[in-house]
């Protein structure tokens, strides 16, 4: 479905950042002309000198910038998003932002938006119902990006009024310049043992950023994804250990720390209280528990209506992350 893009415009808001970079490339080589937002000077080196980007400087808080940089576009991708801090600067970008976005996409005349949420806006599951769908009811959390990126989900479809959206809940992301999912749980794999809670039986949610990036494009073109939200997981979803030790098999062994859970929990209390104060709760004991269940998001609804599911397998998808731990240093063999 992507021949439907060739040729057209598309804003990618976040382009600088480790998803959006990755959108604006793949949209790119594909022959789509790509407004890349940068927010700030100095992030857009990665993707300034690529054919078919044009750099344009804005930021999502600035609605008037937003209807400036929106005109003339065939097709918004929202990816930006303020990922930590207060509530207060997270509801700033997540919420007026996306807000913001929707609107310019509106006063444009576009004619498709995709906006990028998340599977945290279920907050944090107990396991007590294995199966999350996209109609699931989120749980009750303090976690600023939880609670702001879920209101800006209801943000957008509040403001939609003639631009067909769809919403994509990716999982946790990981590939070349992901800072969470793959250098610091690379860090974590690197050391002999691998020290992790319990004995990583429960489900962890690792989704290839080419998949996400895949799935974004289908939502921008497909008739069945017009006012729907998916999700884009590993769905059945592997194991903490399974994905640890993925890593872990890069540096040659397969080694595992088993750290009790009961005793990170009660950990967790005094550093949510400290969090608390700062005005950027965690959630931590709940967080640290999460990393024990079991349960997956389900992708039966992609499946069904878009005919689509993740193609990069956990393996292939490690694999594929060894050129950049090469290109960082942390991988020399």
């Amino acid at each position: 479905m992507i021949d439907e893009l060739k040729g057209k415009t598309a804003l990618v808001t976040g382009a600088t950042g480790f998803l959006g970079g990755a959108l604006a490339r793949r949209l790119a080589a594909e022959g789509v002309k790509v407004k890349a937002l940068a927010r700030r000077p100095n992030r857009d080196r990665y993707i300034s000198s690529i054919e078919n980007i044009e750099i344009v400087a804005g930021d999502i808080t600035d609605a008037a910038r937003m209807n400036e940089v929106t005109q003339g576009c065939d097709v918004v991708f929202h990816v930006a998003a303020g990922l930590g801090g207060t509530y207060q600067a997270q509801y700033q970008a997540n919420v007026d932002g996306t807000r913001n976005v929707m609107q310019a996409a509106e006063n444009a005349v576009v004619k498709r938006l995709v906006h990028v949420s998340t599977i945290a806006i279920y907050g944090i599951p107990d396991g007590s119902i294995p199966v999350i769908r996209e109609d699931s009811e989120p749980r009750f959390c303090r976690t600023p990006y939880n609670l702001t990126k879920r209101e800006g989900e209801k943000v957008l479809m509040a403001t939609a009024k003639n631009v067909p959206y769809s919403i994509v809940r990716p999982a946790m992301i990981y590939g070349a310049n992901s800072a969470l999912w793959t250098n610091t749980l690379f860090k974590i794999a690197q050391r002999n043992p691998a020290p992790f809670v319990g004995n990583g039986s429960g489900n962890a949610h690792p989704i290839y950023v080419d998949d996400v990036v895949d799935m974004m494009l289908v939502l921008a073109t497909h008739p069945q994804a017009v006012g729907e939200i998916f999700h884009c997981a590993p769905d059945p979803a592997p194991t903490w250990r399974e994905w640890l030790l993925g890593y872990s098999a890069l540096v040659g062994h397969q080694n595992w720390l088993s750290l009790p859970a009961p005793l990170l929990i009660a950990l967790g209390y005094p550093i949510e209280a400290i969090l608390i104060l700062r005005g950027q709760p965690f959630d931590t004991p709940q967080s640290i528990r999460y990393l024990t269940k079991h349960l997956v998001y389900s992708m039966q609804k992609a499946r069904e209506k878009l005919d689509w599911q993740p193609k990069i397998s956990l393996s292939e998808g490690i694999q594929k992350c060894v050129p950049y731990l090469r290109e960082k240093g942390w991988l020399t063999e």
